[in-house]
């Protein structure tokens, strides 16, 4: 910070070193002999530079002095002589030379001094105040030696009065009470005289700053040294601290970590909290439907009543068939029990008898057996009668036992036919008996086949309908037995179950996720409604506003337009010295899109449209306008930019003119070529080369200049 100030003290010491140097502010022919006052002898120097002026005093002195601030001090009359003569020889203009030889001093006698120590604000004499060196002592006397400062004006006068008018009194404010009574004062224009004492204030106010600074600029760099190690210091403290703060950034970043799966977490949270929200709204309105659910399954539930006290009473008779049903079995299986009890007897008594058959028959074998082995011997014994000439008493007494034999055997043969006879009669009576109760075994078992149909056809009837019950309205026979009972007719309950089930098949297919689907569709429907019906809304309020503003601009544009156009009438006879001109609408019933065309009559002319004017009036007539419209609308600030550019200088006149009408609203800024604006201004600024490559901004201030043309105060 300190060495930024001594830079610019520095900067600002070596301009104005440069600058005293140069004798920047001096009339030119005492800058031309001060710069070769070197070449020229007995130069002392300019009044300005060999007295310094208290800061307090220095616009007094600066009054009191004058054009005497730059008077040259010589040696002798002859340097002075000399300095006149090399002034010449450079055409470098004029100067005051004040030889030392034969300037005399100047001061106030001691009665008046005494005098004026008792006047209320004075402030001593003019050359006792300023600090000098004695070899110009008769020259400060002589300039300032009797001139009296006083604070203000009031006691400039008071002092005056008291010397008589004799001495010239001059405030610290400047204003000057002339020897003889007359006053000068007003305000001051600090020009190339004021420069000269405060560039040497300036500079030796920087010399002492720039000590200063010096000093402090070396106290500075000790403590700069101590920071520096202090910094040494710090950036080792800085490196541990880096590397602990590494540690903590990583610890950071693992906070981080575990902060993001926090807020992870949260989110998901957040989520499920608007997920269960969402549940719960939809919980509420599944509560809401299951109100209204349970509403239409309590009419279900009394129509499943009716039907459960109607199937009640078909399962009823389906019980009381069943149990006829096993009635009717167990005297069918009773019946078939005895039937298969007697048929058991009979088959018994059957193979008895099948037995007693089979022993018969194989007695009547081996009796027809026998016959025939007798027949044979019968046949032998004939056949051998002849061979054997047996005796005929053997014979008689053989063939009397053989005819015996004959006799017993056809005897038995008759009996075993009779027993074989009323076997074969048994036997058939058995077979008949057999087949009675085979046919009524038949039909015992057709009737119990009947039944065990009838059984299982009530059985799947009774599982179906268990099974219809279950799926058709999830409950048991038992829930449906104990809760409901059938309270209409059998046959008016079927009729109602028909009419129910015809209006569910005309339902169609049950579509489950109907009413989460129509809760969707209806957010959606009624979100999409809203939205157009602000949309609606919307852009009606935008239509009644933008009508509303056309009516507003449709009024202001006309009230606007009528003022321009009245100012318009009244200004451009004054910028063209006459003739006349016209604003009209090219469609007065559309304001919003009307266009503006102006008619004009220069003085001379016949009225016509603008496009049908040369140039130069063209630009006077726009000037015209634009002024109308100031007129109108005043603006505190405009910009012209060669606007007059096409005018003639009569025209150029009369625009500079019309502008100085507006300074009291409007500040102009006009960018220009021509003389008449210029005149017309109150202060120019132009841009000026000296030196090669460097531009410098001149201002001129036209109140400052004298009636000789020649420039009071210019500033650089």
């Amino acid at each position: 910070m300190h060495e930024s100030g001594t830079a610019s003290q520095s900067t600002t010491k070596k301009a104005c070193k440069k600058s005293k140097k140069n004798y920047s502010g001096f009339y030119q022919g005492v800058r031309l002999v001060l710069k070769h006052k070197e070449q020229l002898s007995g130069i002392v120097g300019a009044v300005a530079e060999l007295i310094e002026v208290p800061k307090e005093y220095t616009l007094a002195i600066e009054t009191a002095l004058g054009g005497a601030a730059q008077h040259i001090v010589v040696e002798a009359e002859k340097d002075g002589r000399a300095g006149i003569t090399f002034l010449k020889q450079q055409h470098g203009g004029r100067a005051t030379f004040l030889p030392l030889t034969t300037i005399k001093p100047r001061s106030i006698s001691g009665g008046i001094r005494e005098r004026v120590q008792h006047v209320s604000g004075f402030v001593g004499v003019a050359s006792e105040l300023v600090q000098y060196s004695e070899k110009v002592e008769y020259v400060v006397q002589n300039l300032l030696g009797v001139t009296l400062l006083a604070e203000n004006l009031e006691s400039a006068n008071q002092l005056a009065k008291a010397v008589n008018y004799q001495y010239r009194i001059v405030s610290l404010e400047g204003d000057v009470m002339n020897p003889g009574g007359s006053m000068t004062g007003g305000a001051t224009k600090r020009g190339n005289q004021g420069s000269l004492f405060s560039q040497t204030q300036e500079l030796q106010t920087l010399t002492d700053q720039m000590e200063h600074l010096e000093k402090q600029l070396v106290v500075n760099e000790q403590e700069v040294q101590g920071l520096t190690n202090e910094v040494k210091i710090v950036t080792e403290q800085l490196e541990q601290l880096r590397t602990i703060g590494e540690t903590n950034r990583l610890k950071q970043q693992e906070l981080q970590n575990k902060l993001t799966n926090q807020d992870e977490t949260i989110t998901r949270l957040t989520k499920e909290q608007r997920l269960f929200e969402f549940e719960s709204r939809e919980l509420h309105q599944f509560l809401t439907e299951y109100q209204g659910k349970k509403e239409t399954l309590t009419e279900q539930k009394e129509t499943l009543e009716k039907e459960k006290d109607r199937l009640d009473q078909e399962m009823k008779q389906v019980d009381q068939e069943a149990s006829q049903m096993e009635n009717y079995k167990a005297a069918a299986l009773e019946a078939l029990n005895k039937v298969q009890a007697e048929q058991a007897v009979v088959m018994e008594q059957l193979a008895h008898l099948d037995t007693q058959k089979t022993e018969k028959h194989h007695q009547l074998d081996e009796f027809l057996a026998k016959e025939v082995s007798l027949r044979q011997q019968l046949q032998q014994l004939d056949s051998h009668s002849s061979d054997n000439q047996m005796t005929e008493e053997s014979l008689a007494l053989q063939l009397e036992q053989l005819s015996e034999k004959k006799t017993e055997l056809q005897v038995a043969i008759q009996k075993a036919k009779e027993n074989r006879t009323q076997m074969q009669q048994q036997v058939d009576t058995v077979d008949s008996d057999l087949a009675e109760e085979n046919k009524q075994q038949q039909q015992l078992l057709s009737q119990q086949t009947q039944v065990e149909v009838e059984k299982n056809r009530s059985e799947i009837n009774l599982d179906n309908a268990l099974q219809y019950l279950q799926e058709e309205y999830s409950m048991t026979f038992e829930r449906a037995s104990q809760d409901y009972q059938l309270t209409l007719e059998k046959e008016q309950a079927k009729i109602e179950v028909k009419k129910l089930k015809r209006d569910i098949e005309r339902l169609g297919p049950v579509n489950i996720n109907a009413i989460e689907q129509y809760e969707q569709v209806n957010e959606r429907h009624e979100f999409l409604a809203t939205q157009r019906d602000d949309l609606l809304d919307a852009k009606d309020q935008l239509f009644e506003t933008m009508d509303e503003m056309d009516q507003e601009v449709k009024a202001r544009f006309s009230e606007v337009f009528e003022a321009i156009r009245a100012q318009f009438k009244v200004v451009f006879p004054n910028m063209f010295g006459g003739g006349r001109a016209e604003l009209i609408l090219t469609n007065p019933e559309d304001l919003l899109n009307t266009g503006v065309e102006i008619e004009a009559q220069p003085p001379g002319k016949r009225l016509q449209n603008l496009s049908l004017l040369s140039g130069g009036e063209r630009a006077l007539t726009a000037i015209a306008l634009l002024f109308s419209i100031i007129r109108v609308r005043p603006v505190p600030f405009c910009v012209l930019d060669e606007v007059e550019a096409a005018l003639d200088d009569a025209n150029v006149s009369r625009f500079g003119h019309y502008l100085s009408e507006f300074e009291d609203d409007t500040q102009f800024i006009v960018v220009t070529h021509r003389k008449g604006t210029m005149e017309a201004a109150d202060v120019l600024y132009g841009v000026t080369m000296q030196e090669s490559g460097v531009s410098k901004i001149v201002s001129v201030r036209l109140e400052d200049v004298k009636e000789g043309g020649s420039i009071a105060a210019t500033t650089d």
